[in-house]
């Protein structure tokens, strides 16, 4: 950042050196070698009398001037290296703030996944100990399942469910239900059967429905994110080419070849150089913005069964009632499982991968009085009233970029590429900038290109996880289907009917008692003692 403020104040220092009056005949170099010393110490190429300058390639003089051929080089440098080191300065708050918030939300999700781990750990413990140790696996599994998802891992998410239950009701027949029928039953029948017998009724289908809708959601913020950082990250590198080194030298240096070091740029001459220099990127404004007002509704709408924090803390809920219906069917999932695997041909049961994982120490969770400002749903709200300061970020990073410059002493002139001009020309004058047509608009640079298409898919993600419509289905890879209206036997096509947003009031999925989002009360103060990070 030193050599950033370095070069500014320098090219402030250039600017403010006492220079020819405009339209006056260049008469000496005294304040131009002076100018140009300043900027680049122990450098003798600047003439101490007016030259031709045939050799020039950019700052053509209309009469004598007061540049050699290796001051426009070095010139052309400095310009170079000032708008560079403009677009650092200038995307850095930016990038800060996402960057510093993505590491935040990232390590709040692994903190509300730890939680909700150690809840459902406590509860089997308290509530069902005939299970021992055996189904701390399948929760441990079903917690890391998650966690990769969110981070991007190629999965579904009814599937790890499916999982999940697969796994549990082995070891709860065995323990809490089996009365010696079917004690033969080999573990992959029993791994099926809790389906058949619909021993944990509508629950897994409940958590499908609010998994499939809250962790999706969370996954794609998280995506959005680090893309944010990377759109942003790109811009702040983005190099000047030899097209641009050339406009923007005769922009701000080839005046002083003139001898007239107070002149400032035309507004319209900078805003065309800034815009031919940064190729194109005031392209990627409306899908910029677009991606903000994207993460908005996001944010907007991650309550309730959306709300990753609040989801996750309930599911041991969910779990307790599934192993409760199914003690409750006790008898008949016992007759209906005794049909179907008594005759089964018995297979040793592989070692379980449950014991091959660590059970964590865990103690009962404490109940925290909460902020509401210290939860998941208080720090989005903060980020976003932040990032929404930068949500025309590209449309004005030109202007930005030419207001960088002090204010000019002689405000009624300006430099137009050729020429000091009227800043402010009379009724029916247009104003002439020579070489504005250099800056007329292409085509984005590749670069910009790849930063639009990816703009464009992250706001296709963020529409369609912010879908209004209950019945989506989160897909592998984290993307979100819409249930095809026209598909016959659908339901029956996926999971045995258990299809994500498939529970909903016509199944009785919802008002079931402890089943909403947590009393406030319970919420957790995920951010408590951290300092504010929005920008």
């Amino acid at each position: 950042m030193s050599g950033v403020n370095f070069a500014l104040g320098l090219l402030v220092c250039t600017l403010l050196v006492p220079g020819t009056v405009p339209g006056s005949p260049l008469l000496h170099c005294h304040e131009v070698r002076s100018s140009f010393q300043s900027l680049h110490p122990g450098m003798k190429w600047a003439p101490e009398t007016p030259v031709s300058g045939s050799e020039l390639q950019v700052c053509l003089p209309k009469g004598l001037t007061c540049c050699s051929r290796k001051m426009e080089e070095r010139y052309l440098v400095s310009a170079k290296h000032i708008m560079e080191s403009g677009l650092q300065v200038n995307s850095a708050r930016l990038k800060f703030l996402i960057i510093q918030n993505a590491a935040l939300f990232q390590e709040a999700f692994d903190m509300v996944m730890r939680l909700g781990r150690n809840s459902t750990l406590v509860m089997l413990r308290e509530e069902f100990p005939a299970l021992g140790g055996g189904a701390h696996g399948a929760v441990i599994q079903l917690f890391l399942d998650m966690s990769l998802y969110i981070l991007g891992l190629d999965a579904n998410v009814d599937d790890m469910v499916t999982s999940f239950f697969s796994r549990l009701f082995p070891l709860a027949y065995r323990r809490l239900l089996g009365n010696g029928g079917a004690s033969g039953a080999s573990e992959e029948c029993l791994r099926g059967a809790w389906r058949e017998t619909s021993a944990f009724s509508y629950y897994p289908k409940l958590m499908m429905t609010r998994l499939s809708r809250s962790l999706p959601a969370t996954r794609v913020f998280l995506q959005a994110l680090n893309l944010g950082i990377e759109v942003v990250n790109t811009t702040q590198h983005m190099k000047a080419g030899r097209d641009c080194g050339r406009a923007l030298l005769r922009l701000w240096y080839c005046p002083h070849c003139q001898g007239l070091l107070e002149a400032r740029p035309c507004s319209a001459l900078c805003l065309s150089t800034m815009g031919g220099c940064l190729g194109g990127a005031a392209e990627v404004q409306p899908h910029w913005r677009s991606y903000v007002d994207g993460l908005g509704t996001l944010d907007s709408v991650m309550r309730g069964e959306m709300d990753m924090e609040a989801v996750v803390l309930r599911l041991h809920v969910i779990i307790k009632l599934a192993l409760k219906h199914a003690l409750g069917v006790k008898s008949k999932v016992n007759t209906q499982v005794s049909g179907m695997c008594a005759h089964t041909p018995h297979r040793v049961a592989r070692a379980v991968a449950e014991h091959t994982l660590t059970s964590p120490v865990v103690r009962s969770p404490r109940s925290i009085n909460s902020d509401p400002d210290q939860t998941l749903v208080g720090r989005r709200r903060e980020f976003m009233r932040s990032l929404r300061g930068f949500s025309l970020f590209y449309g004005s990073l030109g202007e930005d970029l030419c207001n960088r410059e002090p204010a000019a002493l002689n405000s009624s002139l300006c430099w137009n590429g050729q020429e000091m001009t009227d800043k402010f020309p009379g009724p029916g004058l247009r104003k002439s900038h020579p070489h504005g047509s250099e800056a007329k608009q292409k085509p984005p640079e590749p670069v910009v290109s790849q930063i639009i298409d990816k703009l464009k898919h992250i706001n296709q993600l963020l529409r369609m996880v912010t879908t209004p419509e209950k019945r989506w289905k989160a897909r592998p890879g984290g993307g979100a289907t819409r249930r095809d209206p026209n598909r016959q036997n659908q339901g029956a096509e996926d999971d045995e009917g258990l299809e994500s947003g498939d529970c909903d009031d016509e199944d009785e999925c919802t008002g079931v008692s402890g089943l909403g989002p947590p009393p406030r009360r319970k919420r957790l103060r995920i951010f408590a003692g951290r300092p504010s990070l929005a920008g």
